[in-house]
């Protein structure tokens, strides 16, 4: 398992890395806003991004980290599926199917550190 979650940021912070070992709870506060608990109680994480597609899409990400790169240092969040991808109108041939939108996923754009 992974020692460290890594969010790759927008902002002027380019990344963040928040040891998994100390996250006690992640949960949804807005659609743009995801809380991450660490585990003393006295101190979070708030992380800003754009909407996901899916209600609670960037949790699912944050625990799909934690879970994945066995044997790993650093795990990324790969952020939530913003807009999925549109395939054109199926004609009934057979062969390559033509994508007229591409898939968008979120970006995290900020994180604030709080003593609560």
């Amino acid at each position: 398992m992974a020692q460290f979650l890594k969010f790759e940021l927008t902002g002027s912070q380019e990344e963040l890395l928040i040891p998994i070992s100390e996250v006690a709870n992640v949960e949804t506060v807005t659609t743009t806003t995801t809380k991450i608990d660490l585990a003393n109680g006295a101190k979070k994480y708030t992380i800003t991004h754009e909407a996901p597609s899916a209600a609670n899409g960037v949790v699912l990400a944050i625990y799909a980290a934690m879970k994945a790169n066995p044997g790993g240092v650093v795990s990324t969040v790969v952020p939530a599926l913003k807009t999925a991808q549109a395939p054109a109108a199926q004609s009934g041939k057979q062969g390559r199917i033509l994508i007229t939108q591409q898939a968008e996923y979120a970006t995290f754009t900020s994180s604030v550190y709080e003593n609560v």
